[in-house]
């Protein structure tokens, strides 16, 4: 069955007076968080076939910096991921076709409700917990589905973990 890996972007820089959302970059330690993130993702034996990524600038360089850990990888850049409810992400993951391995790189807190929603019987009790509080900057949650991408829904998945970028010194 398919899993699918749901990243927050690393740290960005805060918002300022004339200077979009969707334009803002990462922070240095974002950087670091996000290499690391995609080191760990790879150690742990993940290899995704296909990244889903938010047009913002933050997402993009959280990916970028993640993919050096892996070999591969379609990229898609997805409009819709940018802003975008549970109900959106899920018909973007329901019309995915032949895919093993997918990571959705996105934003709070619709990273953290999404891997609320597919989480169902057996999953992992400390990363639900860890989910319930929003899934921090530099983090991903992997989810292990019992379901092709065209039936995804609620519960059909197995939050097995969460996976860290943040331990990287500033």
């Amino acid at each position: 069955m398919p899993t699918l890996i749901i990243a927050r972007h690393a740290k960005a820089e805060a918002p300022a007076a004339g200077l979009s959302d969707a334009d803002r970059a990462l922070e240095l330690i974002g950087r670091k968080a996000s290499t690391r993130l995609g080191q760990v993702a790879a150690r742990a034996g993940i290899n995704p076939d296909l990244a889903l990524i938010s047009p913002a600038l933050r997402t993009q360089q959280t990916w970028n910096l993640m993919a050096g850990a892996f070999s591969g990888v379609e990229e898609r850049v997805v409009e819709d991921l940018y802003e975008t409810h549970v109900a959106g992400m899920v018909e973007i993951l329901q019309e995915l076709g032949e895919v093993e391995t997918v990571v959705m790189v996105g934003h709070e807190p619709t990273s953290s409700a999404l891997a609320a929603h597919l989480a169902g019987p057996g999953s992992d009790k400390t990363s639900l917990q860890r989910v319930a509080h929003g899934l921090p900057t530099g983090t991903a949650a992997v989810i292990d589905l019992e379901c092709d991408w065209a039936s995804v829904g609620s519960r059909c998945g197995r939050l097995v973990t969460v996976l860290s970028g943040r331990d990287v010194e500033e």
